[in-house]
């Protein structure tokens, strides 16, 4: 197939928000109202703070609202600063099949909507559309099989649903192109631009590597800019390649997939979205691997009254995400450390430190009685406890008083994600 460019390009130019089902509108609104919440959360972080500061280097013309920074700046600078806010604490919505989509997408489009003075339609139009190609793109990209790692524990290759999130820029320029009135060709043209000025996958370094990097996945803050940046140019006629998913070079390569499906990502589009089933609020911030998980150990403490000083010991059991080095990192040195590790997680969660930027203040994962009650707490995968992974328990708590083991185990279907 060669023309997925040019289908993808013209879907973006046809949809409009008459064409939006009822559930994808809905859940445009509460992504946005809960991305603004994670926004100002997200300024009480080290992270945040510097992108609001960089911001305010680029404040002319004064275009677009940096969320919780009290000034304006230019539209490519409030979505550079507004990404990384959104994912500041890694509160943010998650969406399958990678994860992690909306701090790169939704922060270029609103501020060009603000700066356009768009209706509230053709945000929730442009927030729509940037979600579902960038999940139809994703889903078109085979993951490649030398960025798996293999655990020192137990051998078992571990794969990421994503190798990079630098996919994301397309979603961001489909937005923002939106917002614009650009025609297909000028959506080709700012696919073609953002194809080259997408960044290289480092996502398993940086789940390998601690201390813990402020560009976690990938730059969100960048991947908006440069989302915003394609877009304009776009429009003032720099010339992208019009063929980016298309031929024998095409975009998937670039980013080291083993392959790509475009069928599967221009299929029934315009009649089935990706978007409508697939959406997920965190509880917490922190890994969405962990909500499940200490949903239910909040309900045990609280439940039965138990106390941090009670719990002798905890084990808890996660997917192979354990098994990698931030989720095991117990020396934890910056706040994005914290939203990872999973000893320190549940430790904030027994000393029934409120869920929200407490969290993630340096008094808390730097002090030393939260340090020494992360040496009670074992984290494993499925494998290495057979006798509680066939139970599907999740958690077992062996506390001071009784000396005997009180087991939880979610007995109903859950969604993947709590939502808040």
């Amino acid at each position: 197939m060669d023309n997925t460019t040019s289908i993808l390009a013209g879907f973006i130019d046809r949809v409009g928000f008459d064409n939006l089902p009822q559930d994808i509108v809905l859940e445009c609104k509460r992504i946005l109202m809960d991305s603004i919440g994670c926004a100002l959360a997200g300024t009480f972080t080290q992270k945040g703070r510097i992108a609001v500061l960089f911001s305010e280097r680029f404040r002319f013309p004064p275009e677009a609202t940096v969320i919780g920074g009290g000034e304006k700046a230019s539209v490519p600078a409030a979505a550079f600063a507004n990404g990384e806010l959104f994912n500041a604490m890694d509160y943010d919505v998650l969406c399958a099949p990678s994860g992690h989509i909306t701090p790169y997408v939704l922060s270029a489009p609103l501020a060009m909507a603000e700066c356009d003075k768009s209706h509230g339609r053709d945000l929730i139009t442009a927030i729509a559309v940037s979600h579902e190609i960038t999940q139809r793109i994703t889903s078109g990209l085979v993951m490649p099989r030398r960025l798996t790692t293999t655990t020192t524990e137990t051998g078992i290759p571990i794969s990421l649903p994503i190798h990079g999130y630098g996919v994301n820029i397309f979603g961001a320029i489909a937005g923002t192109s939106k917002i614009m009135g650009l025609s297909a060709n000028k959506i080709a043209h700012a696919f073609g631009i953002g194809g080259s000025m997408c960044p290289v996958p480092t996502l398993m370094q940086f789940v390998q590597t601690t201390p813990g990097s402020m560009t976690k996945f990938a730059p969100s803050g960048w991947i908006s800019q440069a989302g915003a940046t394609a877009a304009i140019l776009a429009q003032t006629g720099y010339a992208g390649a019009e063929d980016v998913f298309d031929g024998e070079f095409a975009f998937w390569k670039s980013c080291a997939a083993d392959g790509w499906h475009p069928d599967i990502v221009v299929s029934d589009i315009g009649r089935s979205w990706f978007f409508s089933d697939t959406v997920g609020y965190k509880g917490y911030p922190c890994c969405g691997a962990m909500q499940g998980a200490l949903d239910l150990f909040r309900a045990i403490i609280d439940k039965f009254d138990i106390e941090a000083q009670d719990i002798m010991e905890l084990n808890v059991v996660l997917n192979l995400l354990a098994e990698l080095a931030l989720w095991k990192n117990r020396q934890l040195v910056n706040h994005i450390e914290a939203q990872f590790s999973t000893a320190y997680v549940f430790a904030a969660a027994a000393h029934r430190i409120a869920p929200g930027i407490r969290w993630q203040e340096p008094e808390n994962f730097m002090s030393p009685e939260i340090k020494e009650f992360m040496k009670r707490i074992n984290i494993y995968i499925p494998l290495q406890v057979l006798d509680m992974a066939k139970g599907g328990l999740l958690l077992r708590l062996w506390l001071r008083k009784e000396k005997q083991a009180l087991k939880g185990g979610i007995q109903k279907k859950r969604p993947a994600w709590p939502l808040k």
